[in-house]
């Protein structure tokens, strides 16, 4: 395995590192609410009845089935292909870095000044590995 296929396959744990740790922090905003009795017995039929900081982390928790499902995709058929390189790597890091950015925004302050931008990088990210990848099947 080369350093480039090792930064691009930690850059993928990362990425289910933050995904599941989204996940247990989706469950402890409902655990509070539910303790704190913020919400009534019919609230799981309806994300609207949580708290916000419970629907944020519930909707930053669907995000991370969103684009990042592209990057996955990405990672996965540049390493079957032998194809990583410096470019795909770093943009792989850049994304992640964007996706923890953007999580910690949403589930924060949910302030779109940051939120937005980090969301935005991420997206430029996967399409720089998009790129890279068809250039590379092209060059094949």
């Amino acid at each position: 395995m080369t350093a480039l296929e090792r930064l691009l396959i930690l850059a993928v744990l990362a990425q289910m590192v933050l995904t599941i740790a989204v996940g247990f922090w989706l469950g402890w905003t409902r655990r509070i609410a539910v303790a704190e009795k913020k919400v009534g017995p019919g609230v799981m039929l309806s994300p609207e009845g949580w708290p916000k900081q419970a629907r944020a982390a519930s909707n930053n928790f669907s995000n991370q089935f969103e684009v990042p499902v592209l990057f996955y995709a990405l990672t996965l058929l540049a390493l079957w292909m032998k194809a990583v390189d410096p470019i795909l790597a770093v943009a792989a890091v850049v994304f992640v870095a964007s996706r923890i950015a953007h999580a910690i925004a949403h589930c924060g302050s949910n302030d779109l000044r940051f939120r937005a931008p980090a969301y935005f990088v991420g997206v430029v990210a996967v399409i720089v590995m998009l790129i890279d990848t068809i250039a590379t099947v092209v060059r094949a």
